[in-house]
């Protein structure tokens, strides 16, 4: 954190001080958020929290209280008290819901003001005590984070005033469970450690060409048949006959269980069901949503896997299919925006099918990029209709753009750019700066990846608000996301590493103000917070690695 010189006089520390103003700061271990808050005004003296430490929430703000409570009940191996009302305490912790603030923080923005005696926390709806509880969670000493008791620290917080908002509204990232199984436990935790960052959306990939994740009741065989393969698996040329079968699914009992958890911590899990490429695992399991099902259909289950195009036949019966998958999905998650995936399909199988250019001559379509810019179409008709908004990769604007849709851009922001100038949404999330599926270091050193580099530096350098868009069009910029595709993450150790730090420097780039931020200053804050990665049990990178 950008910490001036002590003095008794307030101080506020929004601007870039010089580097040994910095360094002094964080060297005191006062004040070290991430990310970075709009603004912290440092005062003198401190507040320690005790057993007789009372929590004071009423109205919309008790659900709030449970919650900070909860955080620090592991560590400080006590419960403190919650009343709706003030007593005779001398050290109180006050939460309280004040809509009149929303024209300054927003929906998820929050003021903290820690005293001497009291702690004072005001937002404008649930998740801004949420976000406001994780800031002061990082005020205490790093061991507040331990799952156990911990002897002999005094809980002791400085006193600040701060105010603070998100600069965008999406801030998220991806895991996928579709390359390698992720069991709930561990995504519980991912989700853990995201909401202690505010990040506020997780899109899931629960299918693609090496598993089919997600249980759908109407099509059982996707998860019967589907489910049971993995990247690993796959890349050696199918099933063993040895052993278990690699793979899993989440029932929608799970599905149901995770969308609750990671609601209850203020993150929206946004589920991706790849369409029409990425579906080798759907058409495995039914063949007849697939170019050839003749020819699957005489092949043992085990050797589809190979087989099949791995691309969907867009028949009227598979956007049947489709929408009735969709159907099920979303009575299962809460979020507004469900992810079609859209992306690198292989549409040269559809010009080498008559009955696809049958198809595209009844539809009236000049080409493979029109029939795939068709089959989306029907899906966003079929999920607005459902009042929900459909999401796809940068490669649902080839043949034109569905009109509810909005773009995750990868391929670079250049179709970002073209759909923010359109007047669609849009998600920046490009290879270049947020792919953390990509190596660190030098290869030789690191855990395998899939390739290419992106140091921690490097994330935070990116910057997901081209300056070529005008006021307007940047509005349509939602914001970013950090993508953990899973062909070479095969378990949470790795997916930590991986995440961990960058996923720290993404987050301040979308939450914190653009003008405040330096990697200097960020780096010297993010020494403390491992601390508290380190204390959580967080396998991340080390920085001097």
């Amino acid at each position: 954190m950008n910490i001036a010189e002590w003095t008794p006089i307030l101080a506020t520390i929004v601007c870039v001080p010089s580097s040994l103003a910095v360094a002094a700061g964080v060297a005191r271990d006062t004040v070290s958020v991430v990310p970075q808050p709009m603004s912290i005004e440092r005062r003198e003296g401190s507040f320690v929290i005790t057993p007789s430490t009372q929590v004071i929430a009423e109205g919309q703000a008790a659900g709030g209280a449970p919650k900070l409570i909860d955080a620090l009940r592991p560590a400080m191996g006590y419960r403190l008290s919650r009343v709706e009302s003030p007593t005779s305490a001398t050290s109180t912790i006050r939460m309280k819901i004040d809509p009149s603030l929303r024209d300054r923080i927003g929906d998820e923005g929050y003021e903290l003001d820690v005293g001497p005696q009291s702690i004072n926390i005001l937002a404008c709806e649930p998740a801004g005590l949420f976000y406001a509880v994780q800031t002061l969670r990082q005020l205490l000493p790093p061991e507040i984070f331990s799952r156990q008791e911990v002897k002999g620290i005094e809980w002791s917080l400085p006193c600040v005033h701060v105010t603070d908002r998100p600069r965008l509204r999406w801030r998220g990232l991806l895991i996928d469970p579709a390359r390698h199984f992720i069991p709930v436990a561990d995504i519980e935790r991912f989700i853990d450690t995201m909401a202690l960052h505010k990040f506020n959306r997780l899109q899931i990939h629960l299918t693609d060409d090496q598993g089919w994740r997600i249980e759908i009741k109407r099509y059982p065989q996707l998860t019967e048949t589907g489910a049971w393969m993995d990247f690993t698996a796959l890349s050696r040329g199918g099933q063993s006959a040895d052993g278990p079968r690699p793979g899993g699914f989440y029932t929608q009992d799970d599905i149901r269980r995770l969308a609750r958890y990671a609601a209850d911590r203020h993150v929206t899990i946004v589920p991706e069901i790849e369409m029409p490429a990425h579906t080798g695992a759907a058409i495995v399991s039914y063949p007849h949503l697939g170019l050839h099902p003749e020819n699957l259909n005489k092949l043992p289950i085990g050797e589809r896997w190979t087989a099949n195009e791995r691309v969907l036949a867009p028949r009227p019966q598979t956007v049947t299919f489709m929408q009735n998958v969709l159907a099920e999905v979303i009575g299962l998650f809460p979020s507004r925006h469900i992810h079609i995936g859209g992306d690198e399909a292989n549409i040269a199988h559809w010009k080498q099918s008559d009955e696809m250019q049958a198809m595209m001559h009844e539809l009236h379509l000049k080409d493979e990029t029109e029939l795939h810019s068709w089959f989306i179409k029907q899906m966003d008709t079929f999920l607005t209709s459902q009042g929900r908004q459909l999401v796809g990769w940068d490669e649902i604007l080839q043949g034109g753009l569905a009109s509810g849709a909005v773009v995750m851009s990868w391929r670079g922001q250049e179709g970002g750019i073209k759909t923010a100038q359109a007047g669609h949404d849009v998600v920046m999330a490009p290879t270049s700066h947020t792919y953390f599926d990509y190596y660190q270091g030098p290869a030789q050193t690191e855990p395998k990846a899939i390739g290419g580099f992106i140091p921690l530096e490097k994330v935070y350098g990116f910057e997901p608000v081209p300056e070529v868009l005008d006021a307007e069009q940047a509005k349509h910029v939602l914001g970013g996301q950090g993508q953990l595709w899973g062909e070479y993450i095969a378990d949470q150790k790795h997916r930590e590493y991986m995440a961990y730090p960058r996923a720290a420097a993404l987050a301040e780039v979308l939450w914190s103000p653009q003008e405040s931020r330096g990697y200097e200053q960020f780096r010297l804050r993010l020494t403390n917070h491992l601390k508290r990665l380190a204390v959580l049990g967080t396998n991340y990178r080390p920085l001097d690695r």
